[in-house]
């Protein structure tokens, strides 16, 4: 991505603020007018003050100096508050625009990046645009004018003198130029080494309990601070440039000057200018030097961030996103059924599900058995739209998925899986996640209460207004899943879709997990996957899956009687619970 196309992104943002920013400039120009005021008056000093012994200009000069700094601090004032709020707002604006666009992104997007990768980019690398936009959009603004004025007042004492320190501004330039790119290239490596200690330390974080059990702590410290050293050692690049401008501009700012000393003394020697006007011209050239240097530490600092940006608007600019935008029909309650016809779907290229056919009648209760990886959860997961299908159709009552409004079709759906998320938020906030507006705390509790939640909420320290901590620490798995069923209650969805949602509980916990799953099936169409038989032997149909396929299909004594894959499993089942 080209940089002047993060340049322009960045423009498109400023527009919104463009009044803000007018006054920012306008206070710029003020200022930068007023440092190089001081340079100006030197000729005064000198050939009034100092020479002709002019006390009447002593007095003006040192109440003019008055006013200047005055003025100049005044003026300072707004246009450091209006370039950074200016800057602060658009990085603002930026971040939620990239927060919004990531909550479109498809489900795979997540799969194919780590968390720690996106932490990175919405942390560090919106953090080195702030950066360049906030602070360095102010300094560039400030450096840039202040050196214009400065170059204005020695061009206005003498252009014969200046054309010395002009001819160094193109090497300068292209020094600043070639090691700012540099710079920027650097940075791109740190972005991508950052993201790699954020994935490492969410990783290490989440499985702590893993890494004390098997006693692997400084197992995790030597890859850490393998990661940490890779992200110095690509630093001490980015330094080593950084450190390179200001000694550069320094050197050649050297050799000018000296060539202007000797040329500006021959010149008031033959009588060509006045002391005052040489000594004026020679406080511009001094003091153009500081916003000069600084103009390359901002060009810098401003590449960093247009590294920043690149990674940024790469996400915003170029993944795709789910077809939200383009499905313009509504999915209303489920009324008739559910079609599955001729449903293929591959990942990466690798075949999922083959030629899947199924009918599913509204209210009815479709379990689906089969291996690990027979790609059950899979064909779960295209009924929400989490993945479409490669090919073939998914109806509801006759209407093609492909045409709804994907969030329609997830307004009609609730799921409850093994692994259940829970929001470092209240009891409250996490049964009601998902609407829009906070539902009534009496369909809170109800739902709780359906969901067999309720007494062990009560026991909380704070009920209901208890804080679950990070992915629910606070709570056990059986209380985990009882808070997503009650959170599938109150969502009163007309699809259910349950994957393991009994798995790897005691048997007191199932028993009452079992009874709210009761509960919250009747009336809804339902799917569901288990791995345990006696769990699905009631189900109106039995879908079983090999190798992402449907190789069976009935209720659970037809498929007994076919002494085919279904009864090898539920034998299998069998033999293991006896032993």
């Amino acid at each position: 991505m080209k940089k002047r196309f993060v340049i322009k992104n960045l423009l498109y943002y400023l527009k919104s603020y463009k009044l803000r920013f007018g006054l920012a400039v306008f206070c710029t120009l003020v200022v930068a007018s007023l440092n190089a005021f001081p340079a100006l008056l030197v000729k005064y000093a000198v050939d009034d003050v100092l020479i002709s012994k002019n006390i009447k200009m002593a007095v003006l000069l040192s109440l003019v100096l008055v006013v200047i700094y005055l003025f100049k601090g005044i003026f300072s004032y707004f246009q450091s508050y209006f370039m950074e709020w200016v800057g602060h707002r658009v990085v603002v604006d930026v971040r939620s625009k990239l927060h919004s666009r990531m909550m479109s992104f498809p489900i795979h997007f997540f799969e194919q990046k780590t968390t720690g990768e996106l932490m990175s980019k919405v942390l560090f690398d919106i953090s080195l645009m702030q950066k360049a936009v906030s602070s360095s959009l102010r300094d560039l603004a400030r450096y840039f004018f202040t050196f214009i004025a400065l170059l204005s007042v020695a061009i206005y004492q003498s252009p014969k003198m200046s054309f010395f320190f002009i001819i160094a501004v193109p090497p300068i330039s292209y020094i600043v130029f070639r090691l700012g790119e540099k710079i920027r290239r650097a940075t791109r490596g740190n972005q991508e080494r950052m993201g790699d200690i954020s994935s490492l330390m969410k990783e290490t974080y989440s499985g702590i309990k893993e890494v004390k059990a098997y006693g692997a702590e400084k197992i995790e410290e030597v890859r850490f601070d393998k990661s940490n050293f890779s992200f110095f050692a690509n630093m001490k690049r980015v330094l080593r440039v950084r450190a390179l401008a200001p000694p550069l501009v320094e050197a050649i700012g050297g050799i000018i000057a000296a060539c202007v000393l000797w040329f500006g003394s021959m010149m008031v020697i033959k009588g060509e200018v006045t002391p005052g006007e040489f000594s004026s011209f020679l406080v511009a050239i001094g003091m153009i030097y500081s916003p000069l240097k600084s103009l390359t530490r901002v060009y810098n600092n401003m590449m960093e961030g247009i590294a920043g940006g690149q990674s940024v608007f790469e996400l915003i600019e170029n993944e795709p996103q789910e077809e939200v935008t383009v499905r313009t029909k509504k999915m209303k309650k489920l009324t008739n059924e559910i079609r599955i016809e001729n449903v293929n779907f591959e990942y990466d290229s690798v075949p999922v599900l083959k030629n899947i056919n199924i009918k599913i009648k509204c209210g009815s209760l479709i379990a689906f058995v089969g291996l690990s990886g027979a790609g059950k959860t899979t064909l779960l997961d295209l009924i929400p739209q989490f993945y479409l299908p490669t090919s073939g159709k998914i109806l509801f009552d006759d209407l093609d998925a492909s045409e709804l409004d994907i969030g329609s079709i997830r307004d009609q759906i609730a799921v409850v899986a093994q692994q259940v998320f829970i929001f470092n938020d209240t009891v409250s906030k996490n049964i009601s996640y998902g609407f829009k507006e906070e539902p009534d705390f009496e369909d809170i509790v109800s739902a709780a209460k359906a969901a067999n939640a309720d007494s062990f909420i009560r026991t909380m320290p704070d009920g209901y207004n208890t804080v679950l901590g990070e992915d629910g620490v606070r709570i056990s798995g059986g209380e985990r899943q009882r808070i997503a069923i009650a959170r599938a209650i109150l969502r009163n969805p007309s699809i259910l879709l349950l994957d393991e949602a009994t798995s790897a509980l005691d048997s007191e916990n199932e028993t009452l997990i079992q009874e709210a799953l009761d509960r919250l099936m009747k009336g809804r169409t339902t799917l569901v996957i288990s791995h345990r038989f006696s769990s699905v032997q009631h189900a109106d149909s039995i879908v079983v899956l090999k190798d992402g396929s449907i190789v069976e299909e009935g209720i659970h004594s037809e498929l007994i009687s076919l002494n085919g894959h279904y009864k090898k499993l539920y034998e299998m089942q069998v033999d293991e619970n006896g032993s």
